[in-house]
């Protein structure tokens, strides 16, 4: 039962990675995210740390299957996908001009105050970071 999850997963994650390359040679990252993530609770949901362990997985794992399955495809496919799971997340997005080939830009994701895709706290240090995406949430429930 657990491997057929698994290979659930990967399937789904490879569909999206697809989806979202093919969407990011035609259209714009923004356009992509309103139309594949979904407002999620503003709750990082610390104890869900398997679920987003899983996904991103399974996501940079697909992505290698993929022709330019960048950062930014792996990024937003990822965010969609844990936003589907009620899980929000933040697309940091950094660029460095020092690098060998003049300039350089990365995104990778954030979830729960930690990069969980595409890096790590030391790795984008060298990018100064421009612009952060976060899921949208959902607005707080009214009190009575």
């Amino acid at each position: 039962m657990r491997r057929l999850r698994a290979a659930g997963l990967h399937i789904l994650c490879l569909l999206v990675v697809v989806l979202v390359r093919i969407g990011l040679w035609v259209s714009s990252h923004q356009r992509l995210r309103r139309l594949l993530v979904r407002p999620c609770p503003a709750d990082p949901q610390p104890g869900r740390i398997r679920t987003v362990g899983r996904v991103t997985r399974a996501v940079a794992r697909m992505a290698r299957l993929v022709p330019d399955g960048s950062c930014l495809t792996q990024t937003i496919s990822c965010q969609a996908i844990l936003s589907w799971k009620g899980i929000p997340t933040t697309i940091a997005i950094g660029v460095r001009k020092d690098s060998p080939t003049g300039f350089e830009a990365h995104a990778w994701l954030i979830w729960n105050d930690r990069i969980v895709l595409q890096g790590n706290e030391e790795s984008v240090q060298v990018f100064s970071r421009i612009l952060d995406l976060p899921t949208p949430t959902l607005p707080a429930p009214a009190a009575s």
